[in-house]
């Protein structure tokens, strides 16, 4: 055994854990029984087996020479052992009541549960380890809320802080009660009336000093601790000893729903004792009460938090699964500044308290717990009374998610569907397949039109900075982002003036362009007809005669990668006159032509990747990419220019060959950054449901909603959590986001539109298969489908990234040799096969993330989005940190 033994309470202890609490001895055990003087063995059969028991239960505490006896650490004191033969019969096992001191030792085993409460109040607990964390605050934060939700509302406060009352005093003397929770209490244990008159004696007493706010619409029952802090250092029954009661151990809830039946109320909230004591235990076990744990980062209290929560999940585990999903138990992290978020102690306490509350969901995004986050507000933090409290806490950060929860309470629990199945089946199935088909089309960027564009803040910055001069510009972005998308969008305009028509910046452009593809992507395939058309037809409008085209253009930059002394520099500005018929020796030259003709020229170069497919080891690759990314400055040098040039290129291209003054570079440029944001994405989504003419989407609207409207828009497609909207499930919008988010929060467009299909499909799989989805006949996508849509959706994406990236192909070759259960996330990289190069490049691509807060060499992680694709799973404690990781890096995003 493990710890010492200095007293007998000590032995006492190491037999509750080795027989769950004396409930679970070996079938020859009868009876233990431990006393100052000694212990007591009652066993049957024989002595020996016994005696085995012992000695593996105690080791070498134990002695078996001469009389058997435990001898103490403190002193080699002696503590006998009395052993009584009895007959085979077993006493009958120990009931096991909801206390600390019962749950320490034994996991649920034994504990009756409750009968369940079919009507009456809701019913909702706020707890915490440490006291001065804001609880009383954020009690009273959803009473305010409750209160709000209604044109009439009724909500009953319980202070049960026995030890330091909260609620109490914030009571006015012309509402302080004639009765208290202690009165209660005593009241349930031994008032010989019924206990009909108990409660509602006890009821009448609150009548007579309830709050009424707005008249008789809103009123508040208080029931205190006490009438005065006498009573709280004489308390002869406490809620411990309610429940002990043999016959119903969860009394004292019995009788706080009934109190809050009688009145009427819409919600009993209850605020307890601080700390793991017996005064708040049988409140906390109760599986019918919802329940709200508060803690800070601070370590003392994540870690009390941690063994609550830890404990709290032993209990519910014994219970239906219908009950654990209501009890799925809310933690409010409080008094959150935004320094704090990004300190490695905001990313321990959310892996900790996430461990606490393990998920059996194969969804490693899925939480046991409802995470929910309040700001440090010093003009929140005291109170003289509950009026003050309710007009100040909607100001609260954490009152948007108490009105959520307050308005989920007023919709019915199970809300009648079976009348709208049938028609809203057959409509669900038509919605999946015209967003299947949508995305497929548009997954894409040569299956696009000129009319298909979504304006982005990038776009718009474009637009904005070249409104009368023409563009000269390096636009970076991540593979997918949409570099591609963007490129056959200006072609297709034509010009810049109509380019920017699209983008409606409310302002006219002043200078015009004619746009001429000078690289493109070697993927245009549907696409690559109109841009070699539009490249034609540019040349014949400016009068340039040039037989060239975009595949000769191509060989001539690959033909002068073999060439060792290529001058780069010159290269570039000899390759734009050739490709414009070789009319002009010099850019100045080329400029005077256009200036003479009246014209304007916009070169686009798009598809380096294609042309330099190793600049990391290629040195002639580098040089040339360099060189083209200073064409701007060459351009820039020409009086009253005429050309100009929009050059698209992959942010880890960018990276490779700027190796100084990197950030400066990429900050010249960095408003035109192909990057999609948590709004953005929001924005894509909605457009795409506008473009498969579902959920009432207008495309035309996507730039113009705010994320409120949005998220509210899209509640249509995927319902507003991945379970029913009165759900502690995660909200979906989030959820998707992370899962297709790296772990830096940055994702891909093409990665939405890809997830988006994937779920369709997985839709219209379980609709072919004749699996009911009713209860979601709200949304486009059940849950279901939105979970199951994510392994699929990451194998394209892996395939599709490596066939294009040659790192990622490498590793994935290697992980090919690599044992399945080596792959875990989170790993070291010398397990899995990666050389310290081929680390650094994945990680500058985002698919690798190093976990900088961890000393251990196993602190590299997969985004989900990469994960399922690579076939990694997840080590025991890769789940909780890939939350705690999300949660800080995505802190900000507005959903």
């Amino acid at each position: 055994m493990d710890g010492k033994l200095i007293t007998w309470l000590d032995v006492e202890r190491q037999l509750k854990r080795v027989s769950n609490n004396k409930t679970k001895y070996p079938d020859f055990i009868h009876a233990v029984y431990c006393y100052s003087s000694g212990m007591e063995i009652e066993y049957s059969g024989e002595l020996l087996q016994t005696l085995e028991w012992l000695g593996t239960s105690f080791g070498n505490k134990i002695s078996f020479v001469g009389e058997p006896y435990i001898r103490f650490d403190l002193n080699k004191e002696i503590y006998p052992i009395e052993f009584i033969p009895t007959g085979s019969v077993k006493n009958s096992l120990k009931p096991v009541y909801p206390l600390w001191k019962e749950h320490v030792y034994n996991p649920g085993i034994g504990t009756k549960s409750p009968e369940e409460w079919r009507e009456g109040p809701h019913m909702a607990a706020f707890h915490s380890f440490k006291g001065g964390v804001g609880r009383t605050t954020s009690l009273m934060t959803y009473a305010t809320a409750m209160l709000n939700a209604k044109e009439r509302a009724k909500v009953l406060l319980i202070d049960a802080d026995l030890e330091a009352p909260g609620i109490s005093f914030w009571l006015d003397d012309e509402n302080k009660p004639t009765v208290s929770f202690i009165n209660y209490v005593e009241a349930i244990h031994f008032s010989p009336s019924s206990q009909d008159e108990v409660i509602n004696y006890f009821a009448s007493e609150l009548r007579k000093t309830s709050i009424n706010i707005d008249g008789p619409s809103k009123e508040i029952f208080v029931l205190p601790s006490s009438l005065d802090l006498t009573a709280v250092m004489d308390m002869p029954v406490t809620p411990e000893h309610l429940s002990k009661n043999l016959d119903n151990p969860w009394i004292l809830s019995e009788y706080l729903m009934r109190l809050g039946q009688v009145l009427d109320v819409d919600a009993v909230l209850i605020d307890l004792r601080a700390g793991l004591s017996e005064l708040a235990s049988p409140i906390i076990f109760d599986p019918r009460i919802e329940h709200y744990f508060v803690t800070t980062v601070a370590p003392q209290s994540v870690k009390g938090m941690s063994e609550i929560l830890s404990r709290l999940h032993n209990s519910q585990s014994m219970f239906s699964d219908l009950t654990l999903e209501k009890e799925k138990p809310s933690v409010i992290v409080s008094l959150l500044t935004d320094q704090l978020r990004k300190l490695p102690a905001y990313t321990t306490a959310t892996e900790m308290l996430n461990s606490a509350y393990p998920t059996d969901d194969s969804d490693i995004l899925g939480q046991g717990i409802e995470w929910l986050e309040v700001d440090f507000n010093q003009s929140l933090m005291s109170f003289s009374s509950i009026r003050d409290a309710y007009e100040a806490l909607s100001q609260s950060t954490l009152y948007t998610s108490a009105r959520e929860w307050a308005d989920s309470l007023q919709s019915s629990e199970t809300e009648p569907v079976t009348k709208i199945a049938q028609s809203s089946n057959n409509k669900t199935t038509t919605d999946a397949q015209k967003l299947y088909e949508t995305c497929s089309k548009f997954q894409f960027a040569e299956n696009i039109d000129a009319n298909d564009m979504l304006v982005t803040d990038p776009l718009r910055n474009l637009a904005k900075h070249y409104t009368d001069t023409i563009p000269n510009a390096i636009s970076i972005g991540a593979k997918g982002a949409g570099k591609t998308f963007t490129y056959i969008q200006i072609c297709l305009s034509g010009s810049w003036v109509e380019f920017h028509k699209k983008i409606n910046t409310g302002v006219n452009s002043t200078t015009d362009a004619i746009v001429f593809p000078l690289l493109a992507s070697t993927n245009l395939d549907a696409a690559a007809d109109k841009v070699r058309l539009i490249r034609r037809d540019s040349l014949s409008t400016l009068g340039f005669k040039s037989e060239t085209n975009l595949d000769a253009a191509a060989k001539k930059v690959k033909a002068a990668l073999d060439l060792p002394d290529t001058n780069w520099d010159e290269f570039w500005i000899k390759f734009i006159l050739s490709e414009l018929g070789n009319e002009a020796s010099s850019l100045s030259e080329l400029n005077d032509i256009l200036a003479s003709r009246e014209k304007s020229l916009l070169l686009l170069v798009d598809g380096i990747e294609d042309l330099f497919d190793s600049p990391d080891t290629n040195e002639v690759q580098r040089n040339a990419i360099k060189a083209l990314l200073q064409l701007p400055n060459a351009l820039a040098e020409i009086t009253d220019r005429k050309l100009g040039l929009i050059c698209f290129i992959r942010a880890d291209y960018v990276q490779t060959v700027v190796k100084q003054n990197f950030s400066q570079f990429v900050s010249r440029y960095q408003p035109f950054r192909l990057e999609w944001t948590p709004e953005s994405f929001l924005r894509l989504t909605y457009w795409v449901a506008g473009k498969s003419s579902i959920i009432d989407a207008d495309p035309h609207a996507a730039d113009k909603l705010n994320s409120e409207n949005l998220l509210s828009a899209l509640e249509k497609l995927w319902g507003k959590k991945l379970g029913r909207d009165n759900s502690k499930e995660a909200n979906t919008s989030r959820w998707v986001f992370a899962a297709i988010c790296d772990l830096n929060g940055k994702l891909q467009a093409r990665d939405i539109v890809r997830f988006l299909k994937f779920s369709a499909e997985a839709m219209l799989q379980t609709q072919s298969l004749a699996i009911k989805n009713e209860p979601w006949s709200d949304r486009v996508l059940a849950p279901e489908a939105i979970r199951k849509s994510l392994p699929a959706c990451s194998a394209e994406k892996v395939a599709e990234t490596a066939s294009e990236i040659k790192s990622l192909n490498d590793w994935r070759t290697t992980l090919e040799k690599i044992p399945k259960e080596v792959k875990k996330v989170p790993f070291n990289p010398l397990d899995v096969g990666l050389s310290l190069e081929l680390l650094n490049s994945l990680k500058e691509l985002g698919i690798i993330y190093e976990d900088k807060d961890q000393i251990s060499e196993d602190r590299y992680f997969l985004p989900e989005i990469y994960r399922w694709g690579l076939d990694f799973t997840s080590a025991g404690g890769g789940r909780p940190r890939v939350q705690a990781l999300l949660k800080r890096n995505l802190g900000g995003i507005p959903f």
